[in-house]
């Protein structure tokens, strides 16, 4: 059977992808079969196989479908898409997580002084903040498969997450030591509690009904005047 360009289907397989992105968001890699997606898609199973080859294919569709939401790119691939090489999918992670940057956070850094410790840490979070919020369909369809697609868990917990662990201990010592902010017990551990009230109001808050009634802009304020003062309660 000859092989088709996507071009001729591209609309068509980015909303596989985005049935796709929906279903592992719920489910997990490890839960999410073929045929859920083509239940979340409104077709037949044997459609799905028409554009990827199956479900390792499918989710690595669907992460880049979710780091790269434009769909230009799926018009240069051929369907069905061929199951991925071992590794191909979690070295496209890799790429991605190490081209990350934080500006704010490292122009901080570099600074020799601050004015306004406060003003500046809150900075450094609301850059955290709104980068989770860009990307957090797919940071929650990797927090959903962390676990059970083999490598994922190391390459973005002891990867992505540690970097910016790291990244803010740094920037945080770096201003104790210079005077202007106050120690404060076990940086580390309020670093890391301080990036998952982050995590958890951006992908979690979400979807929890019970707190529908409260806007995003709500929740952000909230949450970074939580972690400004927790990080420095002598001087938020």
């Amino acid at each position: 059977m000859p092989r088709l360009r996507a071009d001729l289907s591209a609309q068509r397989l980015a909303e596989l992808a985005e049935a796709g992105l929906q279903v592992f968001c719920r489910q997990g890699f490890e839960r999410s079969q073929v045929a859920d997606v083509a239940r979340e898609m409104g077709v037949a199973v044997g459609t799905v196989y028409l554009y990827v080859e199956g479900k390792e294919a499918l989710f690595d569709l669907v992460v880049r479908h979710a780091s790269e939401p434009d769909a230009a790119w799926m018009a240069d691939l051929e369907v069905p898409v061929k199951t991925p090489e071992p590794g191909s999918t979690l070295g496209y992670l890799k790429a991605c997580f190490d081209a990350v940057s934080w500006p704010v956070l490292e122009a901080a850094m570099d600074a020799e002084s601050v004015e306004d410790p406060v003003a500046e840490l809150e900075g450094v979070l609301r850059e955290q903040y709104g980068l989770i919020h860009r990307h957090r369909r797919g940071l929650l369809l990797l927090m959903r498969s962390a676990l059970d697609f083999p490598g994922l868990a190391q390459i973005f917990v002891l990867g992505l997450r540690n970097k910016l662990l790291d990244s803010l201990c740094l920037y945080l010592e770096r201003r104790i030591v210079g005077g202007v902010m106050a120690p404060v017990p076990n940086l580390r551990a309020r670093s890391a509690v301080a990036i998952q009230a982050i995590t958890w109001a951006n992908l979690q808050r979400p979807q929890d009904p019970g707190l529908s009634d409260l806007t995003d802009e709500e929740i952000e304020t909230a949450t970074l005047g939580l972690v400004v003062r927790g990080l420095i309660p002598s001087q938020a």
